[in-house]
C-alpha cells in the first residue's frame, strides 16, 4: 500500500464492517492491496511478533475488498499474497481470529492448513506468555472469535472439557464478583456453594436445548467456549463487582457451510436456547414476590436473578459487535420481529 492511497483503503474497510467494529481498526506495519486497472479492490493487514522459544509469529489482522469486487477472488488472493508475505519473514506460526459465523473467513482459512486452536491447545502452545499473546493479536474482547493458527492443532478439541472448564471459569468470575459487590454477608457459605449450582442449571439447560433442537434438525454441531470473554468478564467484576456470562455456543462441525442457507435452522436453536434461560428468570422473579418465600428460597431466587438477568440480556438483546456470537444476532438475523419480543422481555427482567 502506498501512503496515498490510506483514504481509498479506510473508505473500504468502512465498507465491510458495522460502525462499532470500525473503532476498533489499527493500521498494522505491513499492509498489501489489491487493485484492477488503477482501482483498489482490497487490502490485508499483517504484523509480526516474537513468541516463546525465539520463534516468530505473523498474525492476518484484517482482511476486506470492495463491495464492487466480491466474487472476483480478490480475498484469496490477498490471503495468499498475505501468507506469502508472513512466510518470507520467517513467521514459525501465521494466526487469525475470526468470529465463529464468519463461515467465509473460516473457508479462507481452513483450506489453508490452518485449525482452531483450543484454549487448552492455547495454553500447551504458548503457557505463560498466552495473555501476552493474546494483548498482541488483539484477542481480548473479540467474543466469540477463535483462533487460527498454522501449523494446525495437533491435538484434536474436547468439547466437553470446554464445556466444564468454561463453567467453572465463569463460577471463578460470579465468586468474584459477589465478593466485590459485597453480596455474601451472613450467607457467605450458602452462596458459595450454591452460585456455581445455578450457573450449572442455566448454561445446562441452555445447551441441551440448543443440542437437542440441532439434533431434531439434523444439524451436526459442536461446542466451543469464548476464551477471549475472560479477561472482559474479570475486568467487570473487579471494577463493578457484575458479573458478564460466557456461556460458549454451538457450531457446525463442517466448515464447508453457508450462514445463510443454515440460519433458519440456526434461528431455531438460538431460540431453544434462550427460551430456559427467560423460563427460569421470570420464573425466579415471580416466586420471588410471593410471601411465603423462605430466608434459603429467597437466597436461591437471588443468584437465580443476579445469573438469569444478564445472561437473558446479553443472549437476545444485544445482537451486535462484540456480542455477535450470543443468541440473539441469530434471532435477529432469523425473524427480527421475534427478536424484538424477546428482547423486551430480557431488558424488561433486567430493569424490574
Amino acid at each position: 500500500m502506498q501512503a496515498n492511497e490510506k483514504p481509498a483503503v479506510r473508505a473500504i474497510m468502512c465498507q465491510s464492517f458495522p460502525v462499532v467494529q470500525q473503532w476498533f481498526f489499527s493500521w498494522t506495519p505491513h499492509i498489501l492491496v489489491a487493485e484492477q486497472e488503477g482501482h483498489l479492490l482490497g487490502a490485508i493487514l499483517l504484523k509480526t511478533f516474537d513468541l516463546p522459544g525465539d520463534r516468530k509469529g505473523g498474525l492476518v489482522s484484517w482482511v476486506f475488498t470492495a463491495t464492487a469486487a466480491r466474487g472476483l477472488g480478490a480475498g484469496q488472493q490477498l490471503v495468499e499474497a498475505g501468507l506469502d508475505f508472513l512466510r518470507a519473514q520467517g513467521c514459525d506460526e501465521i494466526m487469525a481470529c475470526v468470529e465463529g459465523y464468519n463461515t467465509s473467513s473460516s473457508k479462507l482459512f481452513a483450506t489453508r492448513g490452518f485449525s482452531i486452536l483450543s484454549p487448552g491447545e492455547q495454553l500447551r502452545r504458548y503457557r505463560l506468555g498466552l495473555l501476552s499473546l493474546w494483548a498482541r493479536i488483539f484477542h481480548i474482547i473479540d467474543i466469540g472469535h477463535f483462533v487460527w493458527v498454522r501449523p494446525a492443532a495437533k491435538f484434536p478439541a474436547r468439547p466437553s472439557m470446554q464445556w466444564w472448564g468454561n463453567w467453572l471459569a465463569n463460577s471463578l468470575i460470579l465468586w468474584l464478583a459477589l465478593w466485590r459487590g459485597n453480596a455474601f454477608g451472613s450467607l457467605a457459605s450458602e452462596v458459595l456453594w450454591m452460585a456455581p449450582l445455578v450457573v450449572l442449571l442455566f448454561f445446562g439447560a441452555r445447551l441441551l436445548c440448543m443440542h437437542l433442537t440441532a439434533a431434531h434438525l439434523g444439524v451436526q454441531m459442536r461446542y466451543r467456549a469464548w476464551e477471549s470473554a475472560f479477561p472482559l468478564g474479570l475486568g467487570i467484576a473487579l471494577g463493578f463487582g457484575a458479573w458478564f456470562p460466557s456461556p460458549g455456543g454451538l457450531y457446525p462441525t463442517s466448515h464447508q457451510w453457508r450462514y445463510k442457507e443454515l440460519l433458519p435452522k440456526l434461528g431455531r436453536i438460538a431460540l431453544a436456547g434462550v427460551t430456559p434461560v427467560l423460563l427460569l428468570t421470570w420464573g425466579a422473579w415471580t416466586l420471588s414476590h410471593l410471601n411465603t418465600v423462605t430466608p434459603t428460597l429467597e437466597t436461591i431466587l437471588n443468584l437465580v436473578l443476579t445469573i438469569g438477568k444478564p445472561l437473558s440480556l446479553f443472549d437476545i438483546a444485544l445482537p451486535f459487535f462484540p456480542f455477535v456470537s450470543f443468541n440473539g444476532r441469530r434471532l435477529w438475523d432469523w425473524q427480527r420481529g421475534l427478536w424484538g419480543i424477546l428482547a423486551i422481555a430480557a431488558v424488561l427482567i433486567f430493569l424490574i
